[in-house]
Parts: structure tokens; sequence; C-alpha cells
């Protein structure tokens, strides 16, 4: 497969991520019941997972070192909190956590979307 395929596959999957992300978010501050749907937490987990696996082939295809290009270990760090926020998010019972949760991890995916596009680190 050649780096385009993958790269047009990898932002797809990043969007649909997302879009299931916040489906499931915006469920657990209603009554969370499509976000404790079976084939919603699967799907989303599948997602994830090829998510991830097409970062990995990306970064392989491209020769890319995370230690060499900031911005991607940038991105990794904050695809990381993203993750853990995600999880501190989903086990909150606090209605006003959760919605500072998703407002964080919303600042993050934004950050990570510049990270993706601009290939300019923030601090790094």
């Amino acid at each position: 497969m050649d780096y385009l395929a993958v790269k047009h596959t990898h932002m797809l999957l990043a969007v649909l991520s997302i879009i299931l992300f916040y489906v499931r978010s915006f469920s657990r501050l209603k009554t969370a019941t499509l976000a404790k749907n079976k084939i919603v937490f699967i799907g989303s987990h599948s997602i994830d997972t090829l998510l991830l696996v097409s970062a990995i082939a990306l970064i392989v295809m491209a020769g890319f070192n995370p230690l060499e290009q900031s911005w991607l270990l940038e991105k990794i760090i904050l695809v990381i909190a993203y993750i853990a926020l995600g999880i501190v998010a989903a086990r909150q019972s606090s209605q006003s956590a959760r919605v500072i949760l998703l407002v964080v991890t919303t600042f993050i995916l934004l950050a990570i979307g510049y990270l993706a596009s601009a290939k300019n680190a923030f601090i790094l």
C-alpha cells in the first residue's frame, strides 16, 4: 500500500474516532445509553486500534523518528494525554468534571490536528 493511501486512511480513521469520541462523551452527559451500546463500544475501539496501526505504518513508511521530529514526539505525548483523559472522563461521576475534561480533550485534539498538518512543534 502506498504512503498516500495509508495517510488518507489514517485521516479518515481519525475523523471517525473523533466523531465516536464525542458521541460517547455527549451520551455520558445525558443518559449514557449510547456510550454503553456494545456496537458503539466495539466500533470505537476497533477504529482506534486501526488508527494506531495506520499511525505506526505512516511513521515507518516515512522513516520518521520521534526523537528527531519534535512535532511527532509532541503529537505522541498529546495522544497519550488524550487517551488518559478520556479514560478519566469516562469514570467520572461528576457532570461538571466530565464537561471540563471534554473541553480539555477538545483542545488536545485541536493541538494534535495542528501538529499533524503544520508539523511545527509547540514546545520541543
